[in-house]
């Protein structure tokens, strides 16, 4: 079995953002799953048709107007190309998207953007 090396970090920036920014809309949208076989190949297909996409970061925070979203990766880990993809036209878009691997990467990002 696989170790969940996001997870943590995961968890640790979400309690972050929920508490640095209690007014913000902040959301997980899961798109990825592990499993496999017949009954998650259909399930699958089901949320893509219900417009699940493939490559949405992991974290997405709503405040003050704007839009923030971060990909989390553990050490080593790296941005798959639909990723970077949905990355792109999210900054096309307006928003802003980062690949961040701790809290302080989250800060800095943060930080950085606001003297945008």
């Amino acid at each position: 079995m696989r170790r969940n090396l996001e997870g943590p970090i995961h968890s640790a920036i979400l309690t972050y953002l929920r508490r640095q920014y209690p007014q913000a809309v902040i959301h997980h949208s899961p798109n990825e799953t592990d499993v496999r076989g017949p009954t998650i190949a259909r399930a699958i297909a089901k949320q893509k048709m219900m417009g699940m996409l493939v490559g949405f970061p992991d974290l997405l925070m709503l405040h003050q107007g704007r839009l923030y979203t971060f990909e989390v990766k553990a050490e080593g880990g790296r941005t798959s190309e639909a990723q970077k993809a949905v990355g792109e036209a999210i900054v096309a878009s307006g928003g802003f998207w980062a690949v961040v691997r701790s809290i302080d990467d989250v800060k800095e990002k943060m930080e950085q953007w606001a003297e945008s």
